[in-house]
């Protein structure tokens, strides 16, 4: 654990408890032997977590880990349902449960800070929310709440279909429409219909999290234009109001000229302001306070 790890206070772990046991009921995971895939990168002393997003895998992080310190010791799972990890079903739960896991099992120290995109993002923040002691802090990006209506039982199949699309599109015209961000083809074999249920029609929907102690980076993308590619600022400020009820050092900012994937679209800005987050350096230019 590092030196700017949060410290909780008694009557916090107390809070922090009761809101756990009323939020998120006990799962029978205690007897789960199953570890994710992930991968392993550099031998630092300082270990971080990259959580990717729906419909893909660890894979998508290969633009910025070059960027990252080398004095980083990087674990990079596949969720539950995604990559190598597909035998496992996908759950919000199941990932931060299996994510603590891992962590208590190859973090240097038994703790890291998390990077979370898109979907990782609310994995990221529920593990936290559950499992504090292996959570130094975390950044996330692309975090949204997608409330129940009478059309969510119709998304997963336009989820499906949008990949098969999306997979039509040549590469270089994804790119122009995209500010030059690189995004890989789907690999339509491992994005079933199932996985694609379980991450946008959960049979438990999704709620907003409890209050959680780690210090947090939220970043909202702020462009969109013709591809709706711009995040909820209005649900990364309401994060960070949750958040900043168990740490005051929770922030939230929106950057402009950033689309959601900007980890693909700007990957050397994506890891300078994850490492500025961790070692309490300034963010770098572009950053705008939600």
């Amino acid at each position: 654990m590092d030196m700017w790890h949060h410290l909780d206070t008694p009557d916090q772990d107390h809070q922090i408890g009761a809101l756990q046991h009323k939020i998120y009921p006990s799962h029978s995971y205690h007897s789960m032997s199953l570890e994710l895939y992930h991968t392993t990168h550099n031998a630092g002393q300082t270990t971080v977590v990259l959580i990717h997003g729906a419909l893909v895998s660890g894979l998508y992080w290969d633009l910025v880990i070059p960027h990252l310190p080398k004095s980083y010791h990087l674990l990079v799972p596949d969720l539950p349902g995604h990559g190598k990890s597909q035998s496992t079903p996908f759950s919000i739960d199941l990932a931060s449960h299996m994510i603590a896991q891992l962590i208590r099992a190859h973090a240097i120290t038994g703790s890291a800070h998390i990077i979370g995109h898109s979907l990782g993002a609310q994995v990221a923040i529920r593990l936290a929310s559950t499992d504090p002691d292996v959570v130094n802090s975390i950044f996330i990006s692309g975090f949204g709440m997608f409330p129940r209506t009478s059309i969510t039982p119709y998304i997963p199949y336009a989820a499906w279909a949008m990949s098969r699309v999306e997979n039509c599109l040549a590469r270089p015209l994804i790119s122009w429409a995209m500010d030059g961000a690189d995004i890989p083809h789907i690999d339509t074999d491992l994005c079933t219909l199932d996985l694609c249920r379980q991450i946008v029609a959960p049979e438990e929907p999704t709620e907003w999290p409890v209050p959680w102690p780690a210090r947090t980076l939220i970043v909202a993308a702020g462009k969109g234009g013709l591809i709706p590619t711009k995040d909820s600022s209005r649900d990364a400020v309401k994060l960070v109001e949750i958040g900043r009820e168990l740490n005051d050092e929770t922030v939230a900012y929106t950057h402009l000229g950033m689309r959601h994937p900007w980890n693909r679209q700007a990957p050397r800005l994506f890891a300078e302001t994850a490492e500025a987050w961790f070692e309490r350096m300034e963010l770098p230019g572009g950053f705008v306070k939600l």
